[in-house]
């Protein structure tokens, strides 16, 4: 750890990250334009605004089911973006946004449970797609997406950009040095709390909402002002935080498993045990606080959703050695010596904090723009990849709903002697939704 240029790693970030990595972020605008259509106008609006760092980058279409919505967030990027996005062409129906074939690329920002249908449908269009994480809402789905996107062929990210920001990426330059010594143990988390969530009563759904194409394939409810606000809440649209955070946590760790030569996302766990706690009175269906054990044969990963900081930070992933801790989030990252008996530690700490989320969202939408000019599916968060994180963020939520330990079978694409379980694995679509053929 005495080694300055290690230790310079800790304190200018450029030279932590290898030049090939730098350089797909750094890349100098290119002179073709590309243009790009959103569907789903809520986190798809910020990857949104993390593309058009690009002067070369335009958005020429929106769609959403929220009229409102809809007209306010186009004429705010009109208003901000001028040179970009001042001929926005306005969808309710994200069909007929994938005829438009002006558009390059379509981000998808929709609630999960839509993500592994638009998927397909842009797919088949022939554009590139930034899709949302968790990349679907069930663990059928994460398959059927791997198996387009290899019949396609086509330039696909995801929404799990931690991996592009150069916090993660220097933490896992000091993994690679091996001042960790043996990492047994990877811890991931989020602090939340367990007060129940309010809720109302089911009313008739606005006129500038179309709430039947919101609910899609999912089954028919009445509208509900909570449901639809705290969608994430309820399984048939999400899974919780475990799918909205947790995904991010898990994607990270095996980025630096990876680095330690422990997984490479080839090996998935031999089981996986969680439970949960959810307030009695709440009005969602997922729980406030749970914790998920992801068996591995040399280590093991622990997602934690609870109420006290772990390492002073309210989330993050922590690899733990032998010899030190490495804890990093979204504020930068730490290295923590193991203290021995007679006070001595086998190396030094390093500490460096940034702006939260600084720069990670851009990188990462810029990777993709920068993938699509150069026509190369190599981008920084390819479905295989995404798809493996939220493969384990759904067993963990099916262990809690069943109550048992869940052990998948990778080879077969099935749980393992579990009916319970099993039932939980695939989508049920609503009629005239259909699942997509692979």
């Amino acid at each position: 750890m005495k080694d300055t240029s290690i230790v310079a790693a800790g304190l200018g970030l450029s030279s932590v990250a290898s030049r090939e990595t730098m350089a797909g972020i750094n890349a100098n605008a290119p002179s073709d334009r590309l243009n790009l259509g959103v569907i789903g106008l809520g986190m798809g609006c910020r990857d949104l605004r993390g593309a058009l760092t690009n002067s070369w980058v335009h958005c020429i279409a929106m769609c959403d089911v929220n009229k409102v919505r809809l007209e306010e967030q186009s004429a705010e990027f009109k208003k901000q973006f001028p040179a970009q996005a001042s001929n926005i062409k306005l969808y309710a129906d994200f069909r007929k946004l994938l005829e438009n074939k002006d558009i390059d690329g379509v981000i998808v920002g929709t609630p999960d449970h839509w993500h592994a249908y638009i998927f397909a449908e842009a797919l088949k269009t022939g554009k590139a797609v930034y899709v949302e994480k968790p990349v679907a809402n069930t663990i059928e789905e994460c398959h059927l997406m791997m198996d387009l996107q290899k019949k396609h062929q086509r330039i696909v990210t995801t929404g799990l950009w931690q991996t592009s920001q150069e916090y993660f990426i220097g933490a896992n330059e000091i993994l690679k040095s091996g001042l960790l010594g043996d990492v047994y143990k990877v811890q991931i988390w989020l602090c939340s709390n367990t007060n129940p969530r309010s809720g109302s009563e089911d009313t008739t759904a606005p006129s500038t909402l179309d709430w039947d194409m919101w609910l899609g394939p999912a089954p028919k409810r009445p509208f509900n002002q909570s449901v639809f606000r705290g969608w994430r809440g309820f399984w048939d649209f999400g899974g919780g935080q475990q799918t909205d955070w947790g995904v991010h946590w898990i994607d990270s760790a095996f980025d630096g498993l990876s680095v330690l030569g422990l997984n490479n996302r080839t090996e998935f766990p031999g089981a996986v045990f969680s439970t949960a706690y959810k307030h009695p009175e709440t009005f969602t269906e997922t729980p406030g606080c749970q914790t998920t054990v992801f068996q591995f044969e040399n280590f093991h990963l622990e997602w934690a959703q609870q109420v006290a900081y772990l390492y002073n930070r309210n989330q993050g992933v922590a690899w733990i050695g032998s010899k030190a801790t490495l804890v990093c989030n979204r504020s930068g990252y730490e290295l923590i010596p193991t203290v021995n008996r007679n006070g001595s530690t086998m190396a030094e700490p390093v500490r460096f904090d940034g702006p939260f989320e600084k720069g990670g969202i851009d990188a990462h939408t810029t990777n993709w723009c920068n993938c699509i000019r150069n026509n190369t599916i190599k981008t920084n968060s390819p479905i295989e990849k995404s798809a493996f994180a939220t493969i384990l963020a759904h067993l963990g939520n099916i262990s809690y709903r069943t109550g048992t330990k869940v052990v998948y079978d990778p080879e077969k694409r099935r749980i393992v002697d579990n009916p319970a379980a099993e039932s939980l694995f695939s989508a049920k679509y609503r009629s005239p939704w259909e699942l997509p053929e692979s």
